[in-house]
């Protein structure tokens, strides 16, 4: 596992995951982070990209663009740093995974960046399916997430589902696309049914 904090949660880590999991400190908007780790890594079999931006819903004219730009930084071009630099650590039969989210295809009041961000990321992930084969390139958009706000927790109860996803649930669909070795350029919804209502 690679993030800002990760290396300073080994620990926790290990004790939620496995024993002897590696963490290592990276900065996804630094290609020197991003080679550093990469390099310290070395051989890769799958990279799952799960960096969320710290953006604020606001109405799209309130938002400060600075701080659309680092939220696009972070998640869209994060992930475009990574994938550039971790080809050669990468297997040729192994597959990489975006994350998407349910403000790309569904309309949300104050989530212009988001919308964004996440229709951008499940175009990119259409193209490098077809440019980086045979490595298999997905995606996961996730709909609403526990923990949440006691309003949004009100709010997925008019889900066909009628409620929030669990964290496993969505890691479920992950783990799902890099055994599925015929899905290829595919952007996985696992949202309850969020977007048809």
């Amino acid at each position: 596992m690679a993030s800002r904090s990760a290396a300073e949660r080994r620990q926790a880590l290990a004790d939620l995951i496995a024993p002897g999991i590696e963490a290592h400190s990276l900065d996804v908007t630094s290609d020197t982070q991003v080679e550093a780790a990469l390099r310290a890594i070395g051989r890769i079999d799958h990279l799952v990209f799960t960096a969320r931006p710290e953006i604020q819903s606001k109405p799209f004219l309130e938002i400060d663009p600075e701080q659309a730009k680092s939220a696009c930084d972070t998640k869209f071009w994060g992930q475009y740093r990574v994938i550039r630099h971790a080809l050669r650590f990468l297997r040729e039969d192994g597959s990489i995974v975006l994350t998407s989210g349910i403000a790309g295809d569904k309309v949300f009041r104050n989530s212009s960046t988001m919308a964004i961000i996440n229709g951008a990321t499940e175009a990119l992930c259409k193209s490098l399916a077809v440019e980086l084969a045979p490595v298999r390139v997905n995606a996961v958009s996730p709909g609403f997430v526990e923990p949440k706000t006691p309003s949004i927790v009100e709010y997925a109860k008019r889900f066909p589902s009628g409620r929030l996803a669990s964290e496993d649930e969505i890691a479920n669909a992950y783990i799902h696309l890099l055994e599925a070795t015929y899905m290829m350029g595919v952007t996985m919804v696992v949202d309850g049914g969020a977007r048809l209502i």
